[in-house]
């Protein structure tokens, strides 16, 4: 997947995409909490953007991220994403 190319990014600045794909990328081999504080940043970065993300960019980010997880850690990647949304419904 690349977020650039991703139409729930088309109206985001390029720039604010390939450091997020970066940010992203770097993700593989880290444990549970460094791939938290990823997210974080990620938010961190987009308030200093003024990027508000939208579900459409929110469930992309998290496919990006999925797929740059090793596939053992997965299941409890997506445990955790399952967890997060039902505590903000």
């Amino acid at each position: 997947m690349d977020l650039i190319k991703h139409p729930a990014f088309k109206e985001v600045d390029h720039e604010f995409i390939t450091s997020l794909e970066k940010t992203i990328s770097s993700v593989s081999g880290k444990s549970d909490i460094e791939v938290i504080g990823t997210l974080m940043a990620i938010s961190n970065e987009a308030n200093k953007k003024n990027v508000q993300f939208t579900s459409d960019m929110q469930i992309a980010l998290l496919e990006y991220l999925k797929s740059r997880i090793p596939a053992h850690k997965q299941p409890q990647f997506e445990a955790l994403v399952s967890l997060i949304a039902s505590k903000m419904s």
